[in-house]
């Protein structure tokens, strides 16, 4: 080879080398700073996500944190998310519901007066007039209405006899406001009413929530009062004795 063509070669050799290194050098600075980018790009990404989660939501803790706001029976706090506690949670017992009575009465006693009774059911005669009972010595307990201890006003009327011979209810204007009366029930058992108040109201009227089916337990005894008519044997007025519920025993 001419020397002339030798030495081309070898310049045209070593141009090659120098441009493959280059493109080398080239290529893999581009690989580093890609890898350096995706990595970059990764942990980017990883604290971005963390960060988006709402701090109070969910929140772990050892226990509920101290907040005036009420906290309901099953855990959650109005207005805020439900925060669920790490310790074991203890679940609550149900509170005990009181049973509504439904045995109809059968005996009413009233320690201030010696009276202890049987008590009989009535219902109305066909002008509406509450009937009596059979035994003019018992109470008479009206029927159609509330149950002595249940919701409502639970009726219970007593002859009172005429002047000079008291029957069962004879005596009732006597009673004290805080006087206790039971009411024995068929089921055993014993329903305790304390003396509010009583009034007087004329023959074909009624005192207030008389027998009204609902709102608080509460027992209203009646009984005659007011002028008597030896004529017709009838008084002029009825006595309306009510009574608030204490409870059962």
């Amino acid at each position: 080879m001419p020397e002339g063509a030798a030495v081309a070669f070898n310049v045209d050799k070593a141009m090659a080398r120098t441009w493959r290194s280059s493109v080398l050098a080239h290529l893999s600075a581009k690989l580093v700073g890609e890898a350096m980018l995706a990595v970059l790009l990764a942990v980017t990404l990883v604290f971005s996500w963390r960060d988006a989660i709402p701090s109070d939501v969910y929140v772990f803790t050892s226990g509920p944190p101290a907040s005036s706001t009420p906290v309901l029976g099953n855990g959650l706090r109005l207005g805020r998310p439900a925060q669920v506690s790490s310790s074991h949670s203890v679940a609550m017992a149900p509170l005990p519901q009181a049973q509504i009575p439904t045995a109809p009465p059968v005996d009413i006693l009233i320690p201030d007066l010696d009276v202890h009774r049987a008590v009989e059911a009535v219902g109305v005669d066909r002008s509406g007039v509450m009937s009596v009972p059979v035994n003019s010595w018992n109470a008479g307990w009206y029927q159609y209405g509330s149950v002595p201890g249940a919701p409502g006003d639970a009726v219970i009327e007593g002859h009172a006899g005429y002047p000079g011979q008291p029957m069962i209810f004879g005596k009732l204007a006597t009673l004290r406001a805080g006087a206790r009366i039971t009411v024995v029930l068929s089921d055993g058992s014993r329903q305790i009413f304390s003396v509010d108040s009583m009034t007087s109201v004329p023959v074909g009227t009624a005192p207030p929530g008389f027998a009204e089916p609902y709102g608080p337990p509460r027992l209203t005894l009646i009984t005659c009062n007011g002028y008597f008519n030896a004529n017709t044997y009838s008084y002029s007025s009825r006595l309306a004795v009510e009574l608030s519920y204490v409870g059962s025993a």
